[in-house]
C-alpha cells in the first residue's frame, strides 16, 4: 500500500532543538523537543511526551546566528510511538498555523546557508 504525498512544500532535514508549550494554557511549563525536518507549512519533531491530536503548540526554534529564535504556533495533525531506542519516545507533526513572513525568511536563509544543492532544488520544486 503506498501513501499519497500531501505536502505543499518540500521538507528541509533539520536537527535542532525547540522549545514548546501547549497554547491557551496559563502557567504551562515549556518543554523541549527535536526538530526533525521544517518546511514553511508545517514541521516533524521528537519528543518525550504525548501529545493529542489538535493540540495548538506556541514554539520558539533557535537558529545559530541569530538575536532571535523564529516564533510559530502550530497544530499537531498526527502523532506515533517510536520503537528507537536511541531517540524520544514520540514523534509528531505540526501544521503551522501562524508564522510570521520575517521568521520564514530567517528559516530560508538559513537553509540556503546550510543546505546541499540538492535540498535546495528540492525545496522550490513544484513552486510557481
Amino acid at each position: 500500500m503506498r501513501i499519497e504525498e500531501n505536502r505543499k512544500f518540500a521538507r528541509w532535514n533539520i536537527s535542532r532543538p525547540v522549545r514548546f508549550s501547549l497554547a491557551g494554557k496559563d502557567n504551562e511549563e515549556e518543554k523541549m523537543a527535536l526538530l526533525k525536518d521544517i518546511s514553511f507549512a508545517g514541521a516533524r519533531m521528537s519528543l518525550f511526551e504525548s501529545l493529542r491530536l489538535n493540540d495548538k503548540l506556541d514554539m520558539f526554534l533557535e537558529i545559530p546566528d541569530e538575536e532571535h529564535a523564529i516564533h510559530c504556533e502550530g497544530k499537531v495533525v498526527w502523532q506515533k510511538s517510536l520503537e528507537d531506542m536511541n531517540s524520544p519516545p514520540f514523534a509528531c507533526g505540526l501544521s503551522f498555523t501562524r508564522i510570521k513572513d520575517q521568521d520564514k525568511e530567517k528559516m530560508f536563509k538559513y537553509m540556503s546557508q546550510n543546505a546541499t544543492d540538492e535540498v535546495k532544488k528540492k525545496w522550490w520544486e513544484g513552486v510557481k
